[in-house]
């Protein structure tokens, strides 16, 4: 078996052993951080926690272009790491395209697919919820779990502030307000 495919396979063995724990099967997880802290943010924290710097990252759109985390500066930014599989990301979801709707002006969200049944099940899934936000494909990019401090479960998710500095993270499906709550403290500051 080559690198790549081998990769790919254990952190699918890893993501699905976190949902038998609890993990994608959870529609409630941990919030973690304040985003009224954003302007203190230490770009020294440990990896995916408040006041870490988000690793940036470039990722295939569906239309084939490549979306530049760190292109999006300037903005607030949600990144939901899901599949289409996961009965709380699709729980989720609808929360973050309202929100990348609502405040789309000062937001943008990305929506990370993990994409284990492949790019035709991400297209067709998105086309069914009409999902207008940014979704992006994971593809091979399995460094990405470790630079974002590692994933009990999916969904996870951060805010990220207009610097790319991580504010918030949750694990497992919140209401829309939590997101919410989250966000305008965010962009008020």
């Amino acid at each position: 078996m080559s690198s790549l495919p081998l990769k790919i396979a254990t952190l699918m063995i890893v993501l699905l052993t976190a949902a038998v724990a609890g993990g994608c099967s959870s529609d409630t997880g941990e919030a973690v951080g304040d985003a009224s802290q954003a302007a203190g943010a230490v770009r020294t924290a440990a990896k995916g926690t408040k006041g870490a710097m988000a690793p940036d990252f470039s990722l295939k759109r569906l239309d084939g272009s490549s979306l530049q985390l760190s292109s999006l500066r300037g903005k607030a930014v949600i990144v939901d790491f899901w599949d289409t599989w996961c009965p709380p990301c699709i729980k989720a979801l609808p929360h973050l395209q309202e929100l990348s709707v609502t405040y789309g002006d000062d937001l943008v969200v990305v929506a990370v697919a993990l994409g284990r049944d492949g790019e035709d099940k991400v297209r067709a899934f998105t086309q069914k919820h009409g999902l207008t936000m940014e979704v992006v494909l994971f593809g091979n990019q399995t460094h990405l779990i470790e630079e974002f401090g590692g994933m009990e479960s999916i969904p996870t998710t951060f805010l990220l502030d207009a610097d790319g500095v991580i504010q918030q993270k949750w694990v497992g499906a919140y209401p829309k307000s939590s997101y919410e709550t989250a966000v305008k403290k965010l962009i008020a500051s």
